[in-house]
């Protein structure tokens, strides 16, 4: 009997590694879903983090390999006006995490990973008895980081691009100073094939086939947390998983996630969506109110900041083509309306609700960097169109996401993506 127990505990465990396998290379969707699926590129699609206080607000994320194979993962952190700030790369073992505080980010101490070649003793990134754990002689010089990572300079550079301050490295503005001290943006992950010091933006980084720097591999998925522990609240949601396949910009018209930096969709990324329904609540239920995150494409360009003395960057503030908030008995009002009332009865014509790339707005409360969102109902919906005209890039259509974030009595939260009613890829291909 005891025998046989041994037999059969072998034979689980050879089933297990092959069903986990087998789990980690056919988790494939339904392309330009946007579907929680492993990815080639991830997002995070806001952040916000006050580094000089503890127990204030930040952001936590996650980056998870769901394949049994190494790989490495290339993170960017961005301005809340889409100024790449600062980057770096990771290694994960096959079916490894790796956990990001943006806190610890702005203090200078980056993950500490290190491929097989430079831990061979695997104190760094130990290899679990599924995982492979293999060499990347590209990372040799740039893992593991020390601790911390970041000179004073490069603190400070951070510091400032994402408070809206001066960056001694741009000697220009990155983003939106709310005066609170609070840096805010937004972070994309990409698998890519060796370290490197190359943005998205960056000629070389992408290349038709998934041949540049960043790959089309289809591993990563991963989540992220707003956390302040002096309010007791903490709110979570999945990352946006966007996946790569090499036929995307022809199927769809050269229309991608990086298009705005890349030719003819050689990014291979699926697109973001721009028309939402999201859900809000201001009433005894959630008395705290309801926040919209919400990430936005300006289609201009801008990778080397602006000057401060203008504030923003010439394409700022995005309008959009619609929002309607309807209550729990189907009426219905437009908000941050640009071209005048298409419903009755009419609250306004604001235009730049939204006006950032990456922002958390209040529904029914003072809008820091835009127009109210003034809702006439206490609890309801948003019809929101985030489409707007771009003279840069006129047969374009931009893209956003919206994720909804609820508390109530200073002891409950939620956070939940908004729901999508288009698709970018079913659009024609754009002129030229």
């Amino acid at each position: 009997m005891r025998s046989f127990w041994r037999k059969g505990r072998v034979w689980r465990s050879c089933a297990l590694v092959a069903l986990v396998l087998a789990a980690s290379t056919s988790a494939q969707a339904e392309l330009c879903a946007i579907d929680d699926v492993p990815a080639a590129t991830l997002l995070l699609p806001y952040f916000e983090t006050e580094f000089e206080r503890p127990g204030g607000v930040t952001t936590l994320f996650e980056i998870n390999n769901a394949s049994a194979s190494a790989t490495l993962a290339h993170v960017v952190v961005w301005s809340d006006l889409s100024v790449p700030v600062l980057d770096f790369t990771v290694y994960l073992t096959g079916f490894d995490v790796v956990a990001i505080n943006m806190r610890d980010i702005l203090n200078g101490i980056l993950p500490v990973t290190a491929s097989d070649g430079q831990d061979p003793t695997d104190t760094i990134s130990p290899q679990g008895p599924l995982s492979q754990d293999i060499n990347f002689a590209s990372c040799n010089g740039f893992l593991p980081f020390p601790v911390p990572a970041l000179n004073a300079a490069q603190i400070a550079h951070v510091r400032a691009s994402l408070t809206g301050q001066l960056s001694p490295v741009f000697g220009a503005c990155a983003g939106l100073d709310y005066g609170d001290g609070i840096a805010r943006g937004y972070v994309t992950v990409d698998t890519v094939r060796e370290c490197s010091l190359e943005f998205p933006s960056d000629p070389g980084y992408f290349a038709p086939g998934g041949a540049g720097i960043a790959t089309n591999q289809n591993v990563l998925w991963g989540n992220y947390y707003y956390v302040e522990p002096e309010q007791n609240f903490a709110q979570s949601e999945t990352l946006v998983h966007l996946e790569a396949d090499a036929g995307i910009n022809q199927l769809f018209g050269g229309r991608t996630f990086y298009g705005r930096y890349v030719l003819a969709g050689e990014d291979n990324r699926e697109p973001l969506p721009n028309e939402f329904a999201a859900r809000y609540i201001a009433n005894v239920g959630f008395d705290g109110g309801t926040d919209l995150i919400v990430w936005r494409e300006a289609l201009e360009v801008d990778t080397d900041g602006f000057n401060c003395a203008v504030g923003a960057p010439a394409w700022f503030p995005l309008n959009q083509e619609f929002v309607i908030a309807f209550d729990e008995q189907e009426d219905a009002a437009d908000i941050c309306i640009p071209g005048g009332d298409i419903v009755s009865p009419p609250t306004g014509t604001a235009q730049t609700c939204f006006p950032a790339e990456a922002q958390r707005i209040p529904v029914a409360g003072t809008n820091p960097i835009g127009d109210d969102v003034a809702t006439p109902f206490e609890s309801g919906w948003l019809w929101m169109d985030l489409t707007y005209i771009s003279a840069a890039a006129p047969g374009l259509e931009p893209q956003a996401w919206v994720t909804t974030v609820m508390s109530a009595e200073g002891r409950y939260s939620v956070a939940m993506d908004a729901v999508h009613l288009n698709n970018l890829c079913a659009l024609p291909p754009t002129p030229g």
